[in-house]
């Protein structure tokens, strides 16, 4: 893809440039089913390290919430959690992103952010509204067992500061957090899962 036809909206233009590489602004651009998105920017690009600038062109204003309701902001979101670009969520879920959104796996933000240790994004996932803390892939999954078998100490701690956590929910194979614990020798965590009452 020519630099030349990739442009942002306004609001991504001073916060998903400082995190985003070419690559990615491209996939984005592509989640967005855009031919192209305005407003003139520079860029590095991380293959070759020099800057790319993005020339902007004449389109209306599309204001941002009416933006991600509409066309949903699955990419931005959920990747940008999995990667762990807390400044972004935050945007995300100002403007009114559904923190439950979902991949074609049934995977939220969460879930992705807890299994890749993204232990801010977590903290800021969990202050939105309507956060559903338990939920469950369609692999048996939830952000609390993810967080375990990927020994994510700290996410861990914060998840177990959740008053409604499903301490005892299960993967396909039957396991716990606990025996998830257990099983891979993580045992801090294992200590950490008994001492509030995980089985």
């Amino acid at each position: 893809m020519e630099a030349s036809r990739l442009f942002l909206i306004p609001i991504f233009k001073d916060i998903i440039c400082s995190y985003l590489s070419f690559e990615e602004m491209v996939n984005l651009r592509d989640a967005l089913e855009f031919d192209s998105l305005k407003c003139p920017i520079s860029v590095i690009d991380s293959n070759s390290s020099k800057k790319i600038i993005l020339p902007g062109i004449n389109s209306i204003t599309i204001e941002t919430t009416k933006l991600i309701r509409q066309l949903g902001c699955n990419f931005s979101f959920l990747e940008t959690a999995r990667q762990g670009h807390n400044n972004i969520v935050q945007t995300l879920i100002a403007a009114g992103v559904d923190v439950n959104l979902t991949d074609q796996y049934g995977t939220t933000a969460l879930i992705l952010a807890s299994a890749n240790g993204r232990n801010l994004v977590v903290q800021t996932l969990l202050t939105a509204k309507d956060i559903n803390v338990n939920k469950i892939n369609m692999f048996g999954w939830t952000a609390l067992l993810m967080a375990v078998e990927n020994n994510q100490k700290l996410v861990v701690q914060t998840l177990l500061t959740v008053k409604d956590i499903n301490l005892d929910e299960v993967d396909l194979d039957g396991n716990t957090a606990l025996k998830l614990a257990f099983l891979y020798n993580h045992l801090e965590l294992a200590e950490l899962l008994k001492a509030v009452g995980a089985h």
